[in-house]
């Protein structure tokens, strides 16, 4: 099958997982999380008969067509079902934030505290909330408050 020329290749990350037995052997080296397992998974698993098919068709009796559609896993993590989940998640956040040119910050850890978060990972959200919460209070005093002056 064709498409504008060039073959169509459907869901491209699913051939990088799967490509030389790529993603069993991450599962055989162990070290990933459940959450990963499952968002891998399911990704793998979207648009195959494994979620099941849903068959359509024709109205007429006389008509033989019938169309066969896979269903989709629905994770935010599948490049194909998450992509619509980003847009409007996106879109939002572009409602939420002032017009300005920049609205970028970025919050780094010293490598030597990974270690504490890679076996704690819950502990990141208390992190992230206390830097917000401190650029928030920062942000509050007039002087530095540029919208105040």
């Amino acid at each position: 099958m064709t498409r504008s020329g060039g073959d169509f290749q459907p869901r491209p990350l699913k051939r990088l997982f799967t490509a030389n037995q790529c993603w069993t052997s991450f599962l055989d080296a162990g070290g990933l999380r459940d959450i990963e397992v499952e968002a891998v998974t399911k990704m793998l698993a979207c648009g195959t008969r494994i979620l099941g098919v849903k068959e359509y068709n024709c109205d007429k009796p006389e008509c033989p067509h019938v169309r066969y559609v896979t269903n989709s896993c629905g994770s935010r993590a599948c490049p194909s079902c998450g992509k619509k989940a980003t847009d409007l998640w996106i879109a939002t956040q572009l409602n939420r934030l002032p017009d300005c040119d920049w609205v970028h910050l970025v919050f780094t850890l010293p490598d030597t505290l990974w270690p504490v978060f890679e076996s704690n990972r819950w502990l990141l959200n208390d992190v992230c909330r206390l830097a917000v919460e401190n650029l928030l209070y920062a942000g509050s005093d007039a002087q530095w408050n540029e919208n105040s002056r």
